[in-house]
């Protein structure tokens, strides 16, 4: 196992037990119709995206 492999999986489990521990803050809370209709209208437009998994790779992080 690499260290940016340990570094990650160390990571993922140190949130994992504070989220156990102090549950999730949003938990319950519903998005506001302001929030919801300016979100569909910024993913409406002809933005390009670009898969995590490609950049990622590009930056070494996989």
């Amino acid at each position: 196992m690499t260290t940016a492999q340990l570094n990650k999986q160390i990571g993922e489990i140190v949130e994992q037990k504070i989220l156990e521990f102090f549950g999730d803050p949003d938990e319950g809370l519903k998005l506001k119709r302001s929030f919801v209709l300016k979100l569909q209208k910024r993913m409406a437009g002809k933005r390009k995206t670009i898969p995590l998994s490609v950049v990622m790779k590009k930056y070494g992080l996989d």
